[in-house]
């Protein structure tokens, strides 16, 4: 043995320095190394066919097998031509059929009884990889019946012309990928060598059908590693797309993501198989960058579109919380209040839904919707989530004009607080709590009214003076329902609108005060304006029920008051406003105005002064 005797200054350490015993164990280790290298494993596959086809009960064929050490403590095994039948429970389809495999593992993981191959090398192979809801795996050979945790641990994969279908009964997945790659020497006639492996894949996932076509370096990273692979490719899901390119590492758990993505389709709901709080949405369009580096953070900056609604910002998903945090700060230039209900799984009723209303048994239309809250959305994920739109419109809503408001999820309790909505020239904002922990959900809302234009309520008339003047409010009301219609039906607390100062159509203030001599002059003569001193409606709210306990609309000639209630069990109303003209004038009724019906259409007849 040369290398034991050339010269001691050419050796890591001397030979002669050792123990008699030492140099023994050292001799004999390296005999024995020398014997395990140079054994013919092949020697071993009979017996290795034997015994696992007895402890599977299934039949067993190997080819060729060995072992090459390379004086390393991770040996590589190569195999070839082998064939492995499948469990009695599973497909009827070989387990495995393999032209040739290399396999490198640590001894150390498998005298630890929990093998871990660093290195899967399949040439030509076709495996059938199934999991029944109760662990029982088609895989384990030598204990068939254990259900219990996984035992083997693949870190890397290097696939040619390999086709693996994994199936999860548990989760409902079943999906086959095909991989081919040039072998070695085969490279160099490939035009794109820096992604030589094209994978094809196709399956179902809690019964929403996929399929993909992606280009990948020469070995995948898997669990681990913290390896990154080049990816570039598409999946589908019904007619939704996905397209990326960049860089990830371990495939089943990620551990390292760098890529641009870019995700379209007719509505968010296609991808309720993969997430199931997914909402049902317009068109969208959305391309980002996402990344993910050394922890569970999974964060996206982008912009996209959904609807006629444009998105901007930054999201993260920490996937280690419990539940799962989202965190975005977002910005729209222009959005349709629509669309953005639709992103946290609400809506705005549609046109042929506002036309064929349902009627209450006295005839009044229903205005609200009905759809119910999912309270079990809420409860899924936390989340922190602001919103700055500089401009927001809603067809039902028309004097929308901005949003800003800030939202956080914790435990089922939605908080949107503050919020400052943009309304009429002026401003709605505060609070509002919306409660999941309990059946059925519960809202709080404290709102505050400033400078919110009565003219832009009024809409204006079309010739003549206008009426005018900044409203000012309040609200603190709660309720509780499974939808909105049933919350507002619930709800109870305090409501008041003021004016201290604006102008109102001299006409408009005739009319409101039954002088007829008045109305007919200011027809021939023409409108103007005249000043408000003070404009006044609260109502105390019961269980739906709205009493008032303030109306007063006092002008320089007129002050009317009121009384009545609002039902928003029926959104109905019934208000008696009673005139009293500071100066008598010529055709004067002494009579009061009824206001009934619809909220959003009522009607107005002359009653008795009470």
């Amino acid at each position: 043995m040369p290398a034991l005797v050339c010269p001691s200054h050419t050796m890591p350490f001397n030979l002669r320095s050792l123990g008699r015993a030492s140099r023994i164990a050292l001799v004999a280790l390296i005999v024995l190394a020398s014997a395990v290298a140079l054994f013919d494993w092949n020697w071993t596959r009979h017996p290795l066919e034997q015994y696992l086809s007895r402890t599977s009960q299934r039949e067993v064929r190997i080819g060729h097998l060995s072992l090459d050490f390379a004086w390393s403590l991770e040996p590589t095994a190569h195999l070839r031509d082998v064939r492995i039948e499948n469990a009695p429970w599973a497909d009827r389809r070989p387990f495995a059929l393999v032209r040739e495999a290399f396999i490198t593992f640590s001894v150390q993981s498998v005298w630890e009884g929990r093998p871990v191959i660093s290195r899967l090398v399949l040439i030509d192979a076709d495996l059938d990889l199934e999991r029944q809801a109760d662990g029982l795996r088609n895989w384990r050979l030598r204990h068939p019946e254990d259900r219990g945790p996984g035992k083997v641990k693949v870190l890397r994969l290097e696939p040619h012309n390999t086709t693996i279908r994994f199936v999860r009964r548990d989760i409902g997945l079943d999906i086959t990928a095909s991989a081919s790659a040039p072998l070695v020497g085969e490279a160099e006639r490939e035009p794109e060598t820096s992604l030589p492996t094209r994978v094809q894949f196709k399956g179902e996932f809690r019964s929403a059908r996929f399929a993909g076509d992606v280009q990948t370096g020469k070995v995948l990273s898997l669990l681990d590693t913290g390896e990154k692979f080049r990816l570039r490719g598409h999946a589908s899901v019904g007619k939704t797309r996905l397209e990326a390119d960049g860089n990830m590492a371990d495939l089943f758990l990620p551990s390292a993501i760098d890529a641009e993505v870019h995700l379209a389709g007719p509505s968010l709901s296609d991808l309720r198989g993969f997430f199931p709080g997914a909402p049902a949405s317009r068109r969208y369009e959305l391309e980002a960058r996402v990344t993910q580096e050394g922890s569970d953070i999974l964060s996206a900056r982008g912009r996209g579109r959904v609807g006629d609604s444009d998105l901007a910002g930054e999201v993260s998903l920490a996937r280690a919380e419990e539940p799962p945090t989202v965190r975005a700060t977002l910005q729209s230039k222009s959005a349709d209040l629509g669309d953005l209900l639709s992103l946290v799984g609400g809506h705005l009723p549609s046109a042929s839904a506002r036309l064929s209303r349902d009627r209450t048994a006295a005839g009044r239309a229903r205005a609200l919707p009905d759809h119910a809250f999912n309270s079990e959305h809420l409860k899924r994920l936390n989340a922190h989530v602001s919103l700055d739109c500089k401009a927001l419109r809603a067809q039902n809503l028309p004097l929308l004009e901005s949003l800003r408001v800030s939202a956080d999820l914790r435990d089922g309790i939605l908080v949107f607080r503050p919020i400052e909505v943009g309304f009429a020239g002026g401003q709605i904002g505060g609070a509002v709590t919306l409660d999941a922990q309990h059946d059925p959900l519960s809202m709080h809302a404290k709102l505050d009214m400033k400078d919110v234009r009565l003219e832009k309520l009024l809409g204006g008339l079309k010739k003549g003076a206008r009426s005018a003047g900044p409203l000012q409010g309040h609200a603190d009301l709660k309720g509780h329902g499974q939808n909105l219609a049933a919350l507002l039906a619930s709800v109870s607390g305090k409501a008041e609108i003021d004016m201290h100062s604006g102008g109102i159509s001299n006409l408009l203030d005739a009319k409101l005060g039954l002088n007829g001599g008045k109305i007919l002059r200011l027809m021939l003569t023409g409108d103007g304006a005249i000043g408000i001193n003070s404009a006044k409606a609260a109502f105390d709210f019961d269980k739906g029920l709205g009493r008032s306990t303030t109306i007063l609309l006092d002008t320089d000639q007129t002050q009317t008051q009121g009384t009545g209630t609002i039902d928003l069990h029926d959104r109905s109303v019934n208000l008696l406003l009673t005139p009293h003209p500071k100066k008598r004038g010529l055709f004067s009724l002494h009579k009061s105005i009824r206001v009934q019906g619809s909220i959003r259409d009522p009607k107005f007849s002359l009653a008795a002064k009470e």
